[in-house]
């Protein structure tokens, strides 16, 4: 091998190792954002039972109310307790992103609910099929998801009655009031 090959294939290599460390970097970084953002939510669970639930539930059982009410009394103040403080603890702009995208969200598994599909697992699984899972950079990836996106969302589906689902979101955004 002559020198300059040795120095063409030396750069290949050392290419290849910063390739496979930025890659182990960026994993690394995921699961630490997993994490941080999810495994720590029992303990989170037991922190807000610690601050609420002794308080709520003696405001809820001195309602004159059958059992099954106070339950979803429970279950409502909880819920609206926890999103009022995730809501607070952001700064305006990510709250009005986070809104949007909860409401979203819940619409999707309210038609899930309804319609006994899973719109995110079909959108992944065609997406796949149609766009592959194998891309280049980060680019390539968000330009094929934006341009399946556009379709799959406004496409309807046998599924939903022949509805596409972003019809759907706002059938539910509007009953609901999202």
């Amino acid at each position: 091998m002559s020198r300059e090959e040795k120095k063409q294939t030396d750069s290949l290599e050392a290419k290849n190792r910063a390739g496979e460390r930025k890659k182990k970097n960026k994993k690394k970084s995921e699961e630490n954002a997993e994490r941080e953002l999810f495994d720590k939510n029992p303990s989170r669970s037991y922190v807000l039972r610690d601050i609420w639930f002794d308080g709520l539930t003696s405001v809820i059982d001195n309602e004159e109310m059958p059992e099954r009410s106070k339950r979803e009394l429970m279950f409502l103040a909880l819920s609206n307790a926890i999103l009022d403080m995730v809501m607070d603890i952001l700064p305006e702009n990510l709250s009005k992103v986070l809104a949007r995208n909860l409401d979203d969200y819940l619409a999707v598994m309210v038609i899930n609910h309804e319609y006994d599909v899973d719109l995110l697992q079909s959108f992944q699984e065609e997406f796949e099929k149609e766009m592959g899972s194998d891309f280049e950079d980060d680019t390539q990836f968000m330009n094929a998801l934006t341009e399946f996106e556009s379709k799959w969302w406004n496409q309807p589906r046998r599924e939903l009655n022949g509805k596409t689902p972003n019809e759907l979101i706002e059938e539910v955004s509007e009953r609901y009031g999202l």
